[in-house]
């Protein structure tokens, strides 16, 4: 009898009342019957018992334990009720500063966001037009440097022409001035012929074109006039002696200036073209002396 009873593990007996609530209690709590929640309770107690590996914490430790989760509860609750207050004292501070009645600006509508997209596109057509100008007006500007670049070339061409020329009437006109000095002396004096110092040639002084002796080219600057019946009139040769005080006329004063400043600026425009493209210049210059 005792055998089955021990098989069917089944026995019964009655609980203090309080016992028996907090059976109760804990099984609805664990969702539970009362009887798997007896069972728990019997195994654990058997476990306890009969287990010595089992290693049940001390009383002290426990405490601590407690004392530790109760300091961290009470720290926990001050921080908590400091933000609290922080948070309340935002919010006072915050509707002190706000108007009763102030409003929000609503948020852009799909209406705004187009009329924004459409001025932006705008934008950005007027900016790519103002580059694709640009481009034209840099083009046209260097069309331009560069025709003035010919035209300044030719321009110092003209001005280095018209100097040698100047030069060349200037070196003619004091040629033919000393022809005619030593033509006009040899005049007053009633001479025709007269030999020259240096090759002993006889020269016709009416023949003169320039100031030199036409057999040997050495500059006549005198005439002397023979000094006894059996000698002969004599061309002096050699430079003329250096006129003090001579002053150079205005006229040519000008020009000159005239001529330096074109030239000045011609230099300056070139040098400051070929800083910019040197090569271009010089294939330039060489192109317009070909064809001149």
């Amino acid at each position: 009898m005792s055998s089955q009873d021990h098989d069917d593990g089944g026995f019964s007996f009655p609980l203090p009342a309080e016992v028996d609530d907090w059976l109760t209690a804990e099984a609805t709590r664990r969702d539970e019957s009362r009887d798997d929640v007896c069972r728990q309770l019997l195994t654990a107690a058997h476990t306890v018992a009969t287990d010595d590996t089992l290693e049940v914490a001390d009383p002290d430790e426990l405490t601590a334990v407690r004392s530790q989760l109760e300091a961290q509860r009470e720290e926990f609750t001050g921080l908590l009720e400091d933000v609290r207050s922080r948070v309340v004292q935002v919010k006072r501070e915050t509707d002190g500063k706000a108007l009763t009645d102030h409003d929000h600006p609503a948020y852009a509508t799909a209406d705004d966001l187009g009329a924004i997209r459409d001025d932006l596109a705008a934008l950005e057509e007027s900016v790519d037009r103002g580059f694709d100008n640009y481009e034209a007006v840099l083009e046209s500007l260097l069309e331009t440097t560069d025709e003035l670049d010919d035209r300044s070339t030719l321009l110092a061409r003209a001005v280095i022409e018209l100097r040698e020329q100047r030069d060349a009437l200037a070196d003619q006109r004091r040629q033919r001035a000393a022809t005619e000095r030593l033509q006009r002396a040899a005049n007053q004096l009633g001479i025709r012929t007269a030999t020259c110092a240096d090759c002993g040639s006889s020269v016709d002084l009416a023949l003169l074109t320039a100031p030199a002796c036409p057999h040997c080219a050495s500059r006549v600057s005198d005439i002397a006039k023979r000094s006894s019946i059996f000698g002969s009139h004599r061309l002096e040769t050699g430079d003329p002696p250096a006129l003090e005080g001579r002053v150079e006329s205005p006229t040519g004063s000008a020009s000159n200036e005239l001529f330096e400043a074109i030239e000045a600026d011609t230099e300056s425009g070139n040098t400051t073209r070929s800083d910019g493209d040197g090569d271009d210049v010089a294939e330039k210059s060489e192109s317009g002396e070909a064809d001149r």
